[in-house]
């Protein structure tokens, strides 16, 4: 991007030097940041939805004996553990608050981008933390179940292999979002930034 570019992106709204293709530019980050936000109260709204139907479901079945406490333990860090992490990722979510279009600066836009992309690494990071703690404890609730013989030696076998398959995807999907789309859009943003920074000057 050239430095006539450069200055044009630079020139927007809030600076007094209105342009069409300056508010696009503005706006079509805003709309970005927005949708990302959107895809958060969806996956919030869905944990939430799955972790109450399984800890109703856990409870259920305590309730009615079905569980040993003593030697099925295992099933208790396995509902905490997420709920601990879907809380936190809630609460971080809603101190963040929606940005809407026309309201900023192109380079207050770019600014709320790069702050966007760095709290979505920041997130993609904790569910990584997550996995990491939840494969054990799932190794051991599996391990139980089959000690108490609610599995068989077969049944363990395949719910590994299903449990296991699943959390690969899952790690694979994270790592390709962090590393092929965030990580070079931050680089891209933050470039931009510094140069339009230096422009200014």
């Amino acid at each position: 991007m050239s430095f006539d570019e450069m200055q044009n992106a630079w020139n927007s709204p809030a600076n007094n030097l209105p342009t069409e293709q300056q508010r696009q530019l503005a706006e079509r980050f805003t709309r970005q940041m927005n949708r990302r936000r959107h895809f958060q109260n969806v996956w919030l709204a869905n944990t939430f939805a799955a972790l109450t139907l399984v800890t109703a479901l856990a409870i259920r079945t305590l309730t009615l004996g079905k569980i040993q406490p003593a030697q099925e333990w295992g099933l208790f860090p396995l509902l905490i553990v997420p709920w601990a992490f879907a809380i936190h990722f809630l609460r971080q979510h809603l101190k963040s608050s929606a940005t809407k279009s026309g309201e900023m600066s192109v380079l207050d836009a770019f600014r709320a981008a790069l702050a966007s992309n760095r709290s979505s690494q920041s997130r993609l990071k904790r569910v990584g933390v997550l996995y990491v703690i939840v494969i054990p404890i799932l190794a051991v609730t599996l391990r139980q179940l089959h000690q108490v013989g609610k599995v068989s030696e077969r049944e363990l076998i395949s719910m590994a292999a299903f449990f296991g398959i699943a959390l690969l995807v899952g790690a694979v999907g994270i790592a390709l979002r962090y590393f092929a789309a965030l990580r070079p859009q931050e680089k891209k943003l933050d470039a931009l930034l510094q140069e339009m920074t230096r422009a200014s000057s």
